[in-house]
């Protein structure tokens, strides 16, 4: 090599290992820290370029959870108070409730009991004014007609749990063990996340009718994890059933975590991967100066996209994207790739629907985003 190629090369070098922090933590031995743009895998198919893009609902009113039922059938939580079906794009209200609808509090999180329709129950996350000053959370079951999808009764299975203008959690999903989990925030007072005589800043873990779990990790209580500022997603690995949360970090520092029954995730005491024994670190993160606001969480299952079949797909808000995350093992992740930013806006949460394809609910109208043509909007990614 001639000595003038020799600097060129070694300037370059210098220049490439200069650019950005380490935004992304990727603890794969085959992967090496590095800026946001260069962890981003890019050696196989992007979704954007795989699949085509159908608006199923448009103009919803602040949409939170999106609960598929089959036969182009899907059941909606709207922040300021209604469940509402879609039923082969005709919107019908299922139930309203008089809730909170301040600030991140509302009308929040839907699960489908596992056995519907033999079973036809859904569940729904919600707020309400305890009084004039003071906001809690609680969880109801809904009894629906499978026929008409009306609601016909309900009744409040927990109650209590510490709400807020901010920080409320809110995502609810049934787990491969038929158990209800339940994320909560800390409700702006991070010291409860660390309370074991506190339901905020918890996953919660019931049976369906409300009962507490006689192998929960807390005798008699319903906290599984704790140590957590505001997770707003869950979701278990079809290949290996870990369960798995996101969860907005303070400011950067957003987390994806491995759940383990009984385990400290560290907030307020620390933020992000820590490195100290006693709290658990997430298996990802976006470090300091990047903010995904992570929400709402799937993993790819079915036979629509079955190349990508165990692959994570988290909802961004001022991210604005989907992250497609890989995790390979218990002590591994990386990010695949960062579809549609800016395409859609903040995305709320995302599902998988009956045939394998991808549902997408935005949350342009939830007064921290720039409203569109046709917002809030019902997505699904599909390929022919």
């Amino acid at each position: 090599m001639k000595r003038r190629d020799f600097i060129k090369l070694t300037i370059t070098i210098l220049i490439l290992s200069s650019i950005g922090g380490v935004a992304y933590r990727f603890l794969g031995a085959d992967r090496r820290q590095g800026d946001q743009r260069s962890n981003v895998y890019v050696d196989e198919p992007g979704l954007e370029d795989i699949v085509s893009i159908e608006n199923l609902a448009v103009n919803l009113k602040v949409p939170w959870s999106v609960v598929p039922l089959g036969d182009n059938r899907y059941i909606i939580s709207e922040r300021p108070g209604r469940i509402i079906a879609i039923v082969k794009g005709e919107q019908r209200l299922v139930v309203s409730f008089d809730v909170a609808a301040v600030g991140e509090a509302g009308l929040l999180g839907l699960a489908l009991h596992p056995d519907y329709p033999s079973r036809p129950y859904l569940y729904a996350y919600m707020s309400y004014y305890r009084d004039s000053q003071n906001i809690l959370n609680r969880v109801v079951r809904i009894r629906i007609d499978p026929k008409t999808l009306k609601a016909t009764a309900w009744n409040t299975i927990i109650d209590m749990i510490p709400g807020g203008y901010i920080h409320d959690g809110g995502r609810i999903k049934f787990g491969p063990d038929g158990m209800l989990y339940i994320t909560t925030g800390d409700a702006a007072k991070p010291e409860l996340s660390q309370r074991l005589d506190s339901t905020a800043g918890k996953i919660l873990r019931l049976e369906d009718d409300g009962g507490i779990p006689v192998d929960n990790p807390f005798n008699g209580s319903p906290i599984y994890s704790y140590g957590h500022r505001n997770p707003q997603g869950i979701d278990w690995s079809p290949i290996n059933q870990i369960m798995i949360a996101s969860e907005h970090g303070p400011v950067g520092h957003d987390e994806i975590n491995l759940i383990h029954p009984g385990g400290n995730y560290g907030w307020p005491i620390v933020r992000g991967k820590a490195n100290r024994e006693e709290y658990i670190d997430p298996i990802l993160e976006s470090g300091p100066n990047t903010t995904w606001a992570p929400s709402g969480i799937s993993f790819i299952k079915g036979e629509m996209f079955k190349e990508l079949k165990g692959d994570l797909l988290v909802a961004c808000l001022r991210g604005q994207r989907l992250l497609r995350i890989r995790i390979p093992d218990k002590d591994n992740a990386y990010i695949v790739e960062e579809p549609f930013t800016g395409k859609f806006g903040r995305i709320r949460d995302v599902a998988i629907d009956e045939d394998g394809s991808i549902l997408l609910l935005t949350s342009n109208t939830d007064g921290r985003g720039r409203p569109r043509q046709g917002d809030d909007k019902l997505i699904r990614l599909y390929t022919d």
